[in-house]
C-alpha cells in the first residue's frame, strides 16, 4: 500500500510494489447465547504475496500455513475445529485477482480447490456411515464446490478480506465507505458507513502510517430486521431490545514497500448482556513489522533470510 503523493491516487492507500510477507493472526472470541458461553483464542499464520501490480487490479497469492484452537472453554470447540480445518484445506491456497478497492474480482485456482474437495470428500465418504449426518453434508458441499459461483462467494467470505484488506484500500482519506455486510451471529445483512482516517496525512520519516476506521450502523433495525436478525433465538427477554453494534479497525502500514506491519480489528455485537452477545477481536503483526528501508527489486522474503524479529517486541497497537 502506497501513499502516492504525485498523481490522483495521492490521498488513497494502495498497492505499488510487489512483495511477500507472512502475518500471525489471532483470533479472540466470545459468544453467549442464553445459558451457553463459548470462549476461544484461535491462531493462524498467513503467507501473502503480492504478485503483481497493474492501473486496475492485484494479483494475490494467499497460503493459509497454519490454524490452531489454542485456548476454549468448551471442550467439543475442539472436535469442531478439527472438522472446519477439514473444510478449510479447499481453501489454503488462494491465487487471486483483486480490485483496487480490495475486491475479489477473480479465483485463478478454482480447479485446484475443486481437486481438494475431491480428496475431502473421498475420505469423508470413508466414515460416512459413523455418522448420520455425514451423508448430508456431503451432499451440500457437493453442490457447492461444483459450482464456481458459489465457491466464488465462500472465498469472499475468507477472513482475509475482513483483516488484511479490510474497507481502507482505494478511499481517499480522510474519508468514508459504505459497506453491506453479514452480522456476527450471520442471520441478517446489516448496511455500515465507515470513517476512514489517516495520521499524519503526509509519509514521515520512518515510513509510517496509522490508518484508523470506525464503523457506524446506517440502518434502521425496526421490529422486522430483529425478528429476521434474532427470531430464532427462543428467548424471552429480548424483546423489544436494540442490538448495540461496533466495528473498529486500526492499522500500521509501511507506505513505502506497501506492507501491512500490523493491525487490530474489533467487532461486537450486544442484545443482551448476559443472553445474547458476541464479541470478536482480530490481532494481525507481520513477522517483520518494522517498515525498512529496501534496494529496489529487494523483497521482504529476502529480509526475512536476516532472522526473524519479535512482532510482540515493536508492536505500539497490541501491547
Amino acid at each position: 500500500m502506497l501513499w502516492n503523493s504525485n498523481n490522483k491516487l495521492s490521498r488513497q492507500i494502495t498497492f505499488k510494489n510487489i512483495f511477500s510477507e507472512r502475518y500471525l493472526v489471532e483470533q479472540t472470541s466470545e459468544i453467549v447465547m442464553s445459558s451457553l458461553v463459548i470462549k476461544t483464542v484461535t491462531e493462524f499464520r498467513w503467507d501473502v504475496r503480492v504478485l503483481k501490480v497493474s492501473d486496475e487490479y492485484y494479483h494475490i497469492e494467499l497460503l493459509s500455513l497454519d490454524n490452531v484452537l489454542k485456548e476454549t472453554n468448551n471442550p467439543n470447540m475442539r472436535d469442531l475445529n478439527a472438522f472446519n480445518n477439514a473444510f478449510k484445506r479447499m481453501y489454503s491456497e488462494l491465487n487471486m485477482i483483486i480490485n483496487r478497492q480490495g475486491e475479489l474480482i477473480k479465483l485463478n485456482n478454482i480447479e485446484e480447490i475443486q481437486r481438494k474437495w475431491a480428496q475431502v470428500k473421498t475420505e469423508m465418504e470413508a466414515v460416512q456411515t459413523k455418522h448420520d449426518n455425514m451423508k448430508g453434508l456431503i451432499a451440500l458441499n457437493d453442490d457447492l464446490f461444483n459450482n464456481v459461483e458459489n465457491i466464488t462467494e465462500a472465498v469472499k467470505g475468507n477472513e482475509f478480506f475482513e483483516v488484511f484488506l479490510n474497507v481502507f484500500m482505494g478511499v481517499n482519506l480522510p474519508g468514508s465507505k459504505k459497506l453491506k455486510k453479514k452480522s456476527l451471529f450471520a442471520q441478517e445483512s446489516i448496511h455500515w458507513e465507515y470513517d476512514i482516517n489517516c495520521n499524519p496525512s503526509l509519509p514521515t520519516n520512518n515510513n509510517v502510517v496509522i490508518i484508523d476506521i470506525k464503523g457506524r450502523v446506517s440502518q434502521s433495525l425496526d421490529k422486522s430486521w430483529i425478528k429476521r436478525a434474532y427470531g430464532s433465538f427462543p428467548i424471552a427477554e429480548l424483546a423489544d431490545r436494540q442490538p448495540v453494534l461496533a466495528d473498529s479497525a486500526k492499522y500500521r502500514i509501511d507506505h513505502t514497500s506497501g506492507r501491512l506491519l500490523e493491525g487490530l480489528i474489533t467487532k461486537e455485537e450486544a442484545v443482551h448482556e448476559e443472553f445474547l452477545k458476541a464479541k470478536m477481536v482480530y490481532r494481525i503483526v507481520a513477522d517483520h513489522p518494522k517498515a525498512e528501508e529496501q534496494e529496489p527489486g529487494e523483497s521482504s522474503r529476502q529480509k526475512e533470510e536476516q532472522g526473524n524479529a519479535n512482532p510482540r517486541k515493536t508492536s505500539i497497537i497490541l501491547d
